[in-house]
Parts: C-alpha cells; structure tokens; sequence
C-alpha cells in the first residue's frame, strides 16, 4: 500500500510537471480597470482519482495598476482523499495587455509572466516560471482565443529549457452574458525536444458573466494522463 502511494504521487508529480493541475483556464486579453481588487476562486475535481490528492482549490487576487497592467497572484491548496488539505505553492503573475483592441475592436494582445514556488510533492522542480502570450478575438458571435504558453522550469531535470504548453478556445456567444464552447490544453516537452510529452486535455465549458462575478464552468478529459475525468468550476468577483 505504501509503494501504491508512493508511485501514486511520483505519477502526479510528474504530471503536474507537464500541465498545470491548479489552473486550468484560458486567458483573455483584458486586464481590470485601474484601481479596481478582484478575485478568483478555481476548483479542479478529479472525477476519477488517479493519485492522492482529488480537489484543487486556488485563491487568485488580483488588482488593476494601470491600463495596461494588472498584478495577481495564486494561493494554491490540495484536499486529498483521506480528507487532509495541504499547501500546494504560491505564485506570482504580471500582466500586459496593448492599450487598445486592434480590428475595429476585434482583437485583443496581451502578455502575461510568472513565478512559481510550488512544494516538490506537487512539482517536482519547486522553481518555474511561465511566459504566456494571449490573443483573441471576437466576430459576431464568435469568440476564439489562444494562449502558447512556454513554460521555464528554474530547478530539475528540466531547468533552463523552455516547455511548450499552450491553450486555446472557442466559443459561441449565446448574448451578453453567456457563451459556450470547447477548450483544449497541450504539453509537448521541451522546444529542442518537442513530442517527447504528448498530454492534451479538452473541455465542454460555459461562461455566465453578472454585473460583479463571472463564472467558468466545465468537463474535460485527457490523453497522455491517468487523470480524467476532471470537473472545473472558476468563480471570480470584482466590482
């Protein structure tokens, strides 16, 4: 039983290397107001536990500095299935975006870093960083967006070499407050070794956006991974 255990959190972390098992989302290229607090709540449950820890719970505040600048952070837990919650890291982010949509308000740029100190139980590289460039665009009733995320471990077996994981999304926009689609989340190794991971995620999601909360909510499942599948709820909250 100990050996299962053991194995059962080497296969997780080895996982967690490749696709953030904390926050699953695509991002869009807005940032918040200048001046304004906010906050998002993330909660990932694996509908099938593949390894100790069956729900992630992450914390995620947030402020507008300027217009084209917003600062957040990540307070990141694990409720495991014996009922125990632990720490699982903090990490912090900054993001850009150009001051204005280009295409006739269409498109959207941004640019979003990140610094990660997550305990070896969860990534085994404690140390990382994150460049995620973030594009999208909205015609008619169509919404798309696309993040290729290079991702930078600062300790382990992968320190130094950029990883490539990106996200994307595409949506139907039922009106002002709702839309629906699919999400799709990758992991192909190393830019100088690419496919030596292949792990892809995709999800059914819904947004449901109020005059102070926005909500995120899907279903997904995986190739590569013993991991699905997976239920994700984003609640977030601002003024």
């Amino acid at each position: 039983m100990r050996a299962a255990i053991v194995l059962a959190i080497v296969a997780h972390a080895a996982l967690a290397s490749a696709q953030d098992e904390f926050e699953i989302q695509v991002y869009d290229a807005d940032t918040a107001r200048p001046g304004d607090p906010g906050i998002e709540m993330h909660l990932n449950y694996h509908l099938i536990h593949a390894a100790p820890d069956q729900a992630h719970l992450t914390f995620e505040p947030h402020y507008g500095m300027f217009d084209w600048l917003e600062l957040g952070g990540y307070f990141q837990t694990a409720l495991t299935t014996a009922g125990d919650l632990a720490y699982a890291g903090a990490k912090l982010r900054a993001k850009l975006r150009w001051p204005r949509r280009l295409w006739r308000e269409r498109l959207g740029l941004a640019i979003n870093f990140e610094l990660s100190d997550v305990p070896a139980q969860f990534e085994p590289n404690v140390y990382g960083s994150e460049i995620r460039p973030i594009a999208d665009l909205r015609v008619g009733a169509i919404y798309a967006a696309v993040n290729p995320i290079v991702d930078t471990d600062l300790g382990g077996a992968l320190a130094g070499r950029p990883q490539l994981q990106p996200c994307a999304k595409l949506a139907y926009v039922v009106n002002d407050r709702v839309m629906v689609g699919v999400e799709a989340y990758g992991a192909f190794g190393p830019v100088d070794a690419l496919g030596s991971e292949d792990v892809a995620r995709a999800f059914a999601v819904a947004d449901v956006r109020g005059r102070r909360w926005d909500l995120n909510v899907g279903v997904g499942a995986s190739t590569g991974t013993p991991d699905h599948p997976i239920a994700k709820v984003i609640v977030g909250l601002h003024p």
